[in-house]
């Protein structure tokens, strides 16, 4: 359901994360999720497509 994403920081550098979109789009609420000592794996990465299915946006940055 999500994507890998690159996005700007707000010191302008880059940075690689997981990004999920409901079908509500931009308008619905978003999460910030943030992961484990793993790093953004599998596991997490279906915890943010829950949360994308519930109708939020959802960001993991890496």
């Amino acid at each position: 359901m999500g994507t890998n994403v690159d996005f700007k920081r707000p010191d302008g550098k880059q940075c690689a994360g997981y990004y999920g979109e409901p079908e509500k789009g931009s308008k619905a609420p978003g999460v910030v999720l943030i992961q484990e000592w793993w790093g953004l794996n599998n596991q997490i990465k279906g915890v943010a497509d829950r949360l994308t299915q519930a109708g939020y946006r959802t960001l993991v940055p890496d």
